[in-house]
């Protein structure tokens, strides 16, 4: 998705808040201006618009491209001399703390569906939708080695007394990408102005946070070559070969021209306890050897899951290869084909299947929605958290009722494999946790507040 790049807004002193704007649509010069009057209308502090001409064809396609320009232009910024400023260099993209309870800053931007900005903010807007609001995870999926404790919290480390009272929970994903939609345009002021009073960094006061504690961009291209990919995955395989779990018991079947393989462990023709469709996003682009591939993959990822559940689990995983190196392409996935989820008795009698549909892990019942997925974005799935839940809750091009703001894509990024075959079974349901399966240790705890055993005594005396 090739883009061109315009700024529009004139902030009266100090440093400017850059906000990034896509639209489906076109903008006219003599349209910025209405556009910048019904984003920032009364602003005590005007922020620019970056205006990205590219026609995206969803949010999913918008926090690609982003992803790939905040790493450019942090490399570009890396080049620069100690005490060197070159003007002539796109400015650094900051980030935002986007929600209320939100403690940590992630990117953030804008989707413009409709030209409904041209009549402005107000409830009977009949011209369109309003900006798709989409906040994400700003580092490239390859840059992502680990999960950092500190954004799994759902309380701050610094909160001694929920640490001591009632313990603070360590969830097993994190957010990837949201992509909201809004119909009720009269709180568009209010809304983002709220938005705007987290744009200043967590540890530093009335500093923008650019997000330089980020994992650093690679400097190499993202695409790995097909000998570096078959190494990887072959260095996965004897790891989970190496914890007592033999993929070859496994039994695979093919699909029509090889893009299918549905592997099971299961010797009857009945359901299994554990039914997911995987996409192999890192395939999409793969030309040579991508049977061979595929089908490494899918034992893989199946053997590691089977090796982290405590009990034996009738599994049944079918793996397709995306149209596209984009998430995008899952927006038009064909259907799943059977039910999927971990089938599981919530009352007596009464079986359903149970899915990792919230960031918490505990027992909920399944909740309505569009399409739900697996996804794997690089073949290191094993040793990094290189494992997505992608769910489509509702269909975007399908009506949407009015004066609402509902959420529609949602992607969320598992810690690691562990933590992965935990949701995908769904183990919360059977050991009827209502509060969360984990929580933040004395030792974790210790160690994110950087103190010695003896200091943090002393600290947790208040």
């Amino acid at each position: 998705m090739k883009a061109t790049l315009s700024f529009w807004g004139r902030p009266d002193d100090g440093e400017a808040y850059r906000l990034q704007v896509y639209s489906t649509t076109s903008i006219q010069p003599e349209e910025l201006n209405k556009l910048y009057q019904y984003l920032c209308f009364e602003f005590s502090q005007h922020p620019f618009l970056e205006i990205y001409s590219c026609n995206p064809p969803d949010g999913l396609a918008c926090v690609e491209h982003q992803r790939r320009e905040v790493a450019y232009r942090k490399r570009l910024h890396a080049k620069q001399h100690d005490g060197e400023y070159d003007e002539s260099l796109p400015p650094l993209i900051p980030t935002m703390r986007t929600g209320f309870n939100d403690q940590f800053m992630s990117g953030f931007c804008f989707l413009l569906t409709s030209k409904s900005y041209l009549q402005g903010s107000f409830r009977d807007n009949d011209h369109g939708t309003g900006p798709w609001w989409i906040s994400f995870d700003r580092s490239l999926p390859s840059a992502v080695k680990q999960l950092d404790m500190i954004k799994r919290l759902d309380s701050p480390a610094t909160d001694l007394r929920t640490f001591s009272e009632w313990g603070i929970l360590v969830n097993p994903e994190i957010r990837d990408i949201n992509v909201n939609i809004t119909t009720n345009e009269s709180e568009m002021d209010s809304n983002l102005k709220e938005l705007m009073r987290g744009i200043y960094s967590t540890y530093v006061n009335g500093q923008i946070d650019y997000g330089l504690h980020e994992p650093p961009p690679p400097v190499s291209s993202d695409t790995l070559t097909l000998q570096h990919m078959q190494d990887i995955l072959e260095q996965q395989r004897q790891m989970v070969e190496n914890q007592s779990v033999d993929s070859n018991v496994l039994h695979l079947s093919w699909g029509a021209e090889n893009e299918t393989v549905a592997v099971t462990n299961n010797s009857s023709d009945g359901e299994s306890d554990l039914q997911y469709v995987i996409y192999v996003q890192f395939l999409a682009d793969i030309v040579q050897e991508k049977t061979t591939l595929l089908e490494t993959a899918a034992r893989t990822f199946t053997a590691g899951i089977i090796s982290h559940l405590p009990t034996t689990k009738m599994i049944y995983f079918e793996f397709r290869i995306p149209s596209s190196s984009s998430l995008s392409s899952l927006l038009s996935a064909p259907p799943n084909g059977f039910d999927v989820g971990a089938s599981h008795e919530f009352e007596a009698g009464t079986i359903m299947r149970a899915l990792p549909q919230i960031n918490r892990d505990c027992s909920i019942t399944p909740l309505p929605h569009h399409f739900f997925t697996v996804v794997l974005d690089k073949p290191s799935f094993i040793q990094e958290p290189g494992v997505l839940f992608y769910t489509l809750w509702t269909d975007p091009w399908q009506y949407i009722e009015p004066q609402t703001t509902d959420t529609v894509i949602e992607t969320r990024r598992s810690a690691g494999i562990r933590e992965a075959a935990r949701r995908l079974a769904m183990l919360a349901v059977e050991e009827n946790v209502q509060d969360s399966a984990r929580k933040l240790t004395r030792e974790e705890h210790i160690k994110l507040l950087s103190l010695s055993p003896e200091e943090y005594d002393q600290k947790m005396n208040f």
